[in-house]
């Protein structure tokens, strides 16, 4: 299937599709919490054709994390209805909101409107806050210097009195429009969240108004409320990464709720980890779902019970694991034994502590059966990959300080001890966490600013100390800090072998360090490769010198043969060039024995062109081959009936404009076409240079031929795409960053090629050899490997690849604020470059980046086990690069790498996280196994296989009848 999805688990979707149904039908909401990657956001698409197709007039509001997620969906729709592979015909039914204005607006005009969660924020600056205390003042009658004092009170008078019957709210709406709703927009009936009116009434008037913060709560409840009153109601309420809103109390929250209560029939809530520290974070989900107007009155009570059980069930399982804990080997298979014979557990066994794991076992297996299953069953689906505890490979790596990079820490932990005995706070956790991400994010930290200092001198004078070695560390960077240095080695390794890495940091300052050094290291990697084709080269010989410093700009031996493969006037621009003769139209042949003909042909027509100077004076090789080609073509014509795709390329070759412009038939700057000039050319073309434009021998591109045949608009050759595709991968493989070209020489002098002095003939000939040898069938995978993931790319898409990635060759990017995340997305899937990404917490939700990565490493922890594992799904999805190698090798694995500064807050970190996430993980479905993550060289037992699993909680849909439509 496309982008390889298996059909086990399009079957698996359609199964929670059907699940989802059937609950919603009678209840108010369902979180789909399948793990990340396995497509909850199709699944959603399933419901909403089912809602749509049961009642066409439904309407649907879909709130996303944020505006990239907004497009994301816009498109995922797109997809669903694709004639090629057409799930629902939807149609043009969805709109993008991005504020709340817009909200309302296309409710009301389209059936699906999808909206960002930051729509939900407060009031936009002032002038939201202006209009809706004006507002205030008039529906309370107030006049005059009342009034007036009103605006003096808050905000400091910042803001100017307006009249609401001439201006809009929220830019767009009159006042008749949202009068009838002021009522409720400014006094509320639950005290804990009083309105304008309510604070009026409570402080006796104006006196409300000295209070900035509850005022402004006030002012966004009324905004809040006003978008409430005049939306359409909502069939369908989906909440994508629902755990966005765990937090009851904050802004976008309260947004939310309070614009869609009552607003909306049933909710949609899409989130791999319902809950990340702590089981009541679920309270938030259910209490959304009361919100909707078919909650039934009784349901907090129901919901809440739910949470009593839970908490007995994590104390049955804590003792379950703690006397588990103190089993032996040998009393562990005893207990094993008796398992097998009674799974019960119902006989009374001799030895008192399996009597005591036997009532830990009984007491956690009736609670989960009884009361946990049922109760998540009810407000939830969830499917594992159960196959990722198997593939997924946990690497801890232990690092130690070396050398000057002790030093740092060394001053740090005699800095924090002085803190303490002089009884100042140390702010230890935060200082030593910026302090094992890297020297830079340290020396930055607020405990080192000008501003800072302490009333204790000796706790003064080490902490100047420890932030002049920081801020000396730091400008030395990769050697020094172990972790950079640790994790750069691990990236650049893989990089070589041809594997990409996904790195993630917290901390600003390290990313920009991170990107820095990798830069420099990988630019020493290209250094010694190319020193091994010519020993003993200097940096200046390789790559030569830049302008500055009084020296001229000088060519290095890289940058001479990139422009010789690059440059029409050289033989070797055609190495890496299409021969249409080959991969297009088959007219080769004719030439072969004619050589002579086809090039008194192709010279006759060489002098029918006015071309620029250059091309005029010197042999243009790339304008030859046109010349031959079409020669060759027209011979080749002469008598046959020619098929229909043949006939439409035959035409095209067979024009003047082909000659001046190539097969786009248009002037193109990056070919190079030269040919809007004056001059005839003086040169001509010889039966040798035939033979030489038309070698009898397979080329790169003949290789990927049919590849290259999918680049197609509705079944038909797309040219202009082709042409610019083959240039694109053709300057790529000779950029500097790139290691093509040093792998080339080396294969070529060890065949006794002379790659001091470069003869064109004889490196083109190699060239077309080199994609047979073990050396050049990689790169030919990698090419073949990038087609493949570019064909299914929309167009616009794959405009973005060749003038993005491909185009600049960057071996590493990183997130900056400035930079699109789709754009980073699609330079980062495919198989070339960038082969590191070094990514913030901006690109752990809602990116797929899994198309060519299988490598991750956590180079910043974070306390919350949901962030791990949001990360690890950017590459760990369906139709995953690590899901796909499986089908051929099943020893394939997705490296998860985590490297921890010994014994620094790094092992307490990891430690805390992976007693989170097991906890978790195994009320939400996943297999206990208490030697998971630790780091303890000691195993403890394992649990017999079927005892762990019969203590699985079961939150799969049910599966569907045989016999699928």
């Amino acid at each position: 299937m496309q982008d390889g999805v298996p059909l086990a688990d399009v079957e698996r979707q359609e199964d929670t599709v059907l699940a989802a149904i059937e609950r919603l039908a009678s209840q108010p909401g369902l979180v789909l919490a399948d793990e990340v990657g396995m497509g909850k956001t199709f699944e959603a698409l399933g419901v909403i054709a089912a809602f749509r197709h049961q009642k066409p007039e439904a309407r649907i509001c879909i709130v996303t994390p944020g505006p990239d997620l907004n497009r994301k969906w816009i498109n995922d729709f797109r997809n669903f209805s694709d004639r090629d592979c057409c799930m629902y015909p939807f149609g043009d039914v969805t709109a993008p909101a991005s504020r709340l204005g817009d909200l309302v607006d296309e409710s009301r005009r389209m059936p699906v409107v999808v909206v960002p969660v930051s729509a939900f924020q407060g009031a936009r600056g002032g002038a939201d806050q202006q209009y809706l205390l004006s507002l205030f003042a008039r529906w309370k009658g107030l006049h005059g210097q009342t009034a007036n004092a009103i605006f003096r009170r808050f905000r400091d008078g910042r803001l100017d009195r307006i009249d609401p019957a001439r201006e809009l709210f929220l830019e767009r709406f009159e006042l008749v429009e949202i009068e009838p709703y002021l009522v409720d927009a400014f006094t509320s009936p639950d005290p804990e969240t009083p309105g304008l009116g309510d604070l009026w009434d409570i402080a006796g008037g104006v006196a409300a108004f000295d209070f900035d913060e509850p005022i402004r709560r006030a002012l966004d409840q009324a905004r809040f409320r006003l978008v409430r009153a005049l939306l359409p109601p909502f069939d369908l309420l989906i909440i994508d990464e629902a755990h966005k809103l765990k937090n009851a109390d904050s802004l976008r929250n309260r947004g939310v709720s309070s614009v869609f209560a009552q607003k909306f029939a049933k909710a949609l809530f899409l989130t791999a980890t319902p809950f990340q520290l702590d089981i009541s974070e679920l309270r938030q989900v259910f209490s959304l779902f009361a919100l909707a107007s078919t909650a039934p009155a009784g349901m907090a009570a129901t919901t809440e019970q739910l949470f009593v059980d839970i908490a007995e069930y994590q104390r049955a399982y804590d003792r379950l694991e703690r006397v588990w804990r103190t089993l032996d080997a040998a009393q562990a298979t005893l207990f094993a034994r008796s398992y097998e014979r009674d799974p019960s557990l119902a006989q009374e066994l001799d030895d008192p502590t399996l009597r005591g794991v036997a009532e830990a076992v009984r007491a956690v297996r009736d609670l989960k059966r009884t009361r946990i299953e049922p109760g998540f069953q009810r407000w939830m689906v969830r499917s594992l990959h159960q196959e990722k505890r198997v593939y997924r490979q946990h690497r801890r790596q232990a690092v130690a300080p070396r050398g000057e990079a002790i030093l740092p820490f060394l001053v740090y932990e005699r800095f924090i001890a002085e803190l303490f005995r002089v009884g100042e706070p140390t702010h230890k956790a935060a200082v030593e966490i910026n302090m094992v991400s890297s020297f830079d994010a340290a020396a930055r930290g607020d405990l080192f600013s000008a501003e800072r200092s302490f009333r204790a001198r000796s706790a003064e004078a080490y902490r100047r100390l420890l932030r002049d070695v920081l801020v000396g560390a730091g400008a030395v960077g990769l050697k020094d800090h172990p972790k950079l240095d640790a994790v750069a080695h691990d990236a650049l390794d893989a990089a070589e072998r041809g594997e990409k890495t996904l790195i993630f940091c917290a901390r600003v300052d390290t990313i920009a360090r991170l990107k820095r050094d990798l830069d420099e290291a990988w630019d020493a990697r290209l250094f010694a490769a190319w020193q091994r084709v010519y020993p003993g080269s200097t940096w200046e010989e390789i790559f030569g010198v830049s302008e500055g410093d009084g020296r001229a700009r000088e060519r290095g031996r890289h940058g001479l043969l990139r422009d010789r493969f690059n440059r029409r006037q050289d033989l070797l621009h055609m190495a890496l060039r299409e021969r249409y003769l080959q991969t297009l139209v088959p007219a080769a042949s004719v030439v072969v024995g004619h050589e002579q003909e086809i090039a008194d042909r192709a010279t006759a027509l060489l002098h029918t062109l006015e071309v620029g100077h250059t091309s005029a004076e010197r042999i243009d090789y790339y304008l030859a081959k046109r010349c031959v080609e079409r020669a060759a073509v027209e011979r080749w014509r002469e008598g046959r009936d020619l098929r229909d795709d043949h006939r439409r390329l035959v035409d095209s070759i067979a024009t003047d404009r082909f000659l001046r412009f190539g097969l786009d038939l248009t002037p193109d700057k990056l070919e190079g076409d030269d040919h809007d000039g004056a001059h005839t050319p003086t040169w001509t073309i010889s039966a040798e240079m035939v033979d030489s434009l038309v070698p009898h021998r397979p080329h790169l591109w003949d290789t990927l031929a049919s590849d290259l045949r999918r680049l197609t608009v509705g079944g038909v050759l797309d040219v202009d795409l082709r042409v610019h595709t083959v240039e694109r991968l053709a300057r790529y493989l000779t950029r500097r960053e790139v290691l093509f070209l040093p792998e080339l020489l080396l294969e070529a002098k060890a065949a006794g090629v002379d790659v001091v002095d470069i003869r064109s003939h004889e490196l083109i000939e190699f060239v077309d050899g080199f994609w047979a040898l073990p050396a050049g069938r990689v790169w030919v995978e990698r090419l073949r490997e990038f087609l493949r993931y570019f064909i299914r790319r929309p167009r616009p898409q794959r405009v973005d690849i060749l003038e993005g990635p491909i185009e600049s060759g960057e071996f590493v990017r990183h997130t900056v604020d400035a930079e699109n995340r789709e754009g980073l997305r699609e330079a980062f899937n495919t198989p070339l470059h960038p082969m590191i990404l070094v990514a913030n917490e901006v690109m752990q939700e809602g990116l797929d980046l899994h198309h060519n990565c299988r490598r991750i490493v956590h180079h910043d922890l974070a306390w919350n086990p949901a962030q791990l594992e949001q990360r690890v799904g950017r590459i760990d999805r369906l139709g995953s690069l690590v899901r796909r190698m499986r089908e051929t090798d099943g020893n394939a694995s997705l490296d998860i790498h985590y490297p921890l500064i010994e014994r620094t807050i790094d092992e307490r970190m990891y430690r805390t996280v992976k007693a989170r996430e097991k906890w978790l993980e195994f009320l939400l479905g996943a297999r206990p196994d208490f030697n998971e993550h630790e780091l303890a060289a000691e195993r403890v037992p394992d649990l017999p296989p079927g005892l762990a699993e019969s203590l699985v909680v079961d939150l799969r849909p049910p599966r569907a009848p045989d016999g699928r439509a």
